[in-house]
């Protein structure tokens, strides 16, 4: 198991700074998501979509800029576009839950945090290991 323990090792300051950044994710997310619906009257399902696109672009701002810092072997662009395809999983899931949730009455509030929830491991894993990889 030392190989395990050192990979662990090497991933945790990663981690650490993932898990911040996908909690001022969160905060994107939740605020548009009740501004839209709450304030401006937006259909969950259009508001929903809004939402996560603009964590999206938050997140990988800050991953980029500070999360992965020490990992680019590619273009922004590139990193970009990759950053996008591993939160379209993600974001999909996150979506489908905000949406069957939601449908069976639960709160669009906690449907969407749950959804948040599901969609974070695949997207360290992926973005770790491919998006920012060196």
């Amino acid at each position: 198991m030392p190989l395990f323990s050192t990979r662990i090792k090497e991933l945790k300051p990663y981690i650490g700074k993932f898990s911040l950044v996908g909690i001022s994710g969160i905060f994107v997310n939740q605020g548009c998501l009740t501004i839209l619906v709450s304030v401006l009257d937006f259909d969950v399902a259009v508001a929903g979509i809004i939402a996560i696109e603009l964590s999206i672009l938050s997140n990988f701002f800050l991953n980029n800029l500070w999360t992965w810092k020490d990992k680019k072997d590619s273009s922004f662009i590139t990193r970009l576009v990759k950053y996008h395809m591993v939160t379209l999983i993600s974001g999909g899931v996150n979506y489908l839950t905000l949406l069957i949730l939601t449908s069976i009455g639960l709160h669009y509030f906690t449907a969407n945090l749950i959804g948040i929830g599901f969609g974070t491991m695949v997207n360290f894993i992926f973005n770790h290991f491919w998006t920012f990889k060196q």
